[in-house]
């Protein structure tokens, strides 16, 4: 009898601990929930690497930007993030609102406070940035970049330019907030894409070398009639991810390009189109009668002046 009535005591004791602990957690569930002010969960992008723009637009990710038009998104800052004196989103729409003014002025004395470049004023003078461009047909936001040791986000867009017969333009622009000063319109590489330095580079071969920002898509393959072509690959030069190359460069397997492919830490890779600075020269030793363009060294992966 002593021993059912020891056994009974103990049964309860552990069944009455149980119950308080399942108590406690419940609570503990609850307050937890209750602090929280039962909002959404907010995913924040890491800083340092590219991440979609579309995803801090919220119901706009994704969507085709009309001129005018603004985005209204909805997310939560990171306390991490650097001072850039506004909100990503709210730098977002500060940038997207200057590129619509930007294209739609018509001198390069209004873009002039607007832009930033490495070229100095007369340079620009006889370029496509004072004149009125074509119509945009449409923005698209594309991808935001941030450089948190620089104090740097840079906002990507897709712009479709009106072209000939009726089509479109194709066309990637940049703008760059710096600190808290405004945002500007990076123009180098829309004067060496829309502007048609890189094309008139390559129509024709030339004894002296170019550095241009252009975007790069590199195949590993060469099917093309040029010099040990066994030996080479291919890089696609494109005014935009979706759009057909400008032209097209080669480089050696063993080149300084090909080894940054072989490289998965590189930050390039088979098959993905990048924004990059190039330097590119024609090459007419190897044979004279088929001179093609070489593709020498990828000095940055960005577009820095």
């Amino acid at each position: 009898m002593l021993f059912i009535g020891l056994a009974v005591g103990v049964i309860y004791g552990v069944k009455t601990f149980l119950q308080m602990d399942k108590q406690t957690a419940k609570a503990g569930t609850e307050a937890s929930s209750s602090a929280d002010g039962g909002g959404k969960v907010r995913t924040i992008l890491p800083e340092d690497t590219g991440s979609s723009f579309e995803e801090l637009v919220g119901e706009n990710s994704g969507e085709s930007l009309p001129v005018g038009a603004t985005p209204m998104p909805d997310i939560a800052g990171s306390q991490d993030d650097p001072p850039l004196g506004a909100s990503t989103v709210d730098g977002g729409i500060a940038a997207l609102e200057l590129l619509e003014k930007f294209l739609a002025m018509k001198t390069l004395e209004e873009r002039l406070p607007h832009l930033e470049t490495s070229l100095k004023e007369p340079a620009l003078a006889s370029t496509v940035l004072n004149a009125p461009l074509p119509e945009v047909l449409k923005i698209t936001v594309d991808v935001r970049e941030t450089n948190s040791i620089e104090q740097m986000v840079d906002y990507y867009y897709y712009v479709d330019f009106a072209g000939e017969n009726g089509g479109a333009n194709p066309q990637t622009m940049l703008v760059r907030s710096r600190g808290t000063s405004p945002p500007k319109v990076v123009v180098d590489p829309f004067l060496d894409l829309f502007g048609g330095r890189f094309e008139r580079f390559a129509a024709k071969p030339t004894t002296e070398a170019g550095t241009f920002q252009i975007i790069i898509n590199a195949g590993a393959f060469c099917y093309d009639d040029i010099p040990d072509a066994d030996k080479k690959f291919t890089l696609k030069i494109l005014p935009r991810e979706d759009a057909r190359e400008i032209a097209k460069a080669y480089f050696g397997k063993t080149s300084n390009i090909g080894y940054m492919l072989e490289d998965e830490t590189s930050g390039i890779a088979y098959g993905q189109a990048k924004p990059c600075t190039i330097l590119i020269r024609w090459n007419m030793e190897d044979d004279p009668k088929r001179p093609f363009l070489e593709a020498l060294d990828i000095k940055a992966l960005n577009w820095n002046p």
